[in-house]
């Protein structure tokens, strides 16, 4: 693989992708916050871990943990912001790390629902190879292998059952697809399609 001249301006948009997504998970607490501080409900008791299968292109395994975080609830539907880090291995190709935040509306059918996610996500991608660049002598030569970033907007659309609805149960199990894009991949948003199964404890 060889580094071409476009490599600087692709992390200048990273750079500018990375800052908004910075200030977004900044200013999500904050909001939090104030959601929290106007309910009676305690924080514990809106706040779940999350732990998923992440297979890239179904088969390319990967992991995702995080944490969900409960803004509102009712009989029907409940809006909740993710936070997860995770990351996959695609043989002969790339290993990928991704930190992503997202929203989703969860509409219940008794314990069954459907889930609707979309987010925004930072991912740190690293070639399985040997990288070249232009030598001084006009030749090429090894270069170390940084990885390359990218803007990450992802979507998801998940099944389940929500075990909280029947009993004093704190857990729920999901699966599905998410359709994300990797930005800047030989300048164009490169299209992706991720398998998801996973399940959510809640700590109270």
């Amino acid at each position: 693989m060889l580094i071409d001249s476009h490599n600087e301006q692709n992390h200048n948009k990273m750079k500018i992708s990375l800052i908004l997504f910075l200030i977004i998970l900044i200013s999500s607490p904050s909001a939090m916050a104030q959601n929290n501080s106007a309910s009676n409900t305690k924080l514990e008791d809106k706040l779940a871990v999350k732990v998923e299968y992440f297979g890239e292109l179904v088969l390319h395994p990967g992991i995702s943990a995080g944490l969900e975080y409960t803004i509102s609830k009712n009989n029907w539907l409940t809006i909740h912001w993710d936070n997860d880090l995770g990351g996959y291995y695609h043989r002969w190709n790339n290993t990928s790390v991704f930190l992503k935040s997202s929203l989703g509306s969860r509409f219940n059918v008794g314990a069954v629902f459907a889930d609707l996610i979309a987010g925004i996500g930072y991912m740190h991608s690293f070639a399985a190879g040997t990288i070249y660049q232009r030598a001084s002598d006009g030749g090429v030569e090894k270069a170390r292998n940084w990885g390359h970033s990218h803007f990450m907007p992802n979507a998801s659309l998940l099944l389940g059952w929500d075990a909280t609805r029947k009993g004093n149960h704190q857990w729920t199990v999901h699966f599905g697809p998410e359709v994300y894009l990797q930005s800047s991949f030989n300048h164009i948003f490169l299209p992706h399609v991720a398998a998801k199964l996973g399940m959510t404890y809640k700590f109270k």
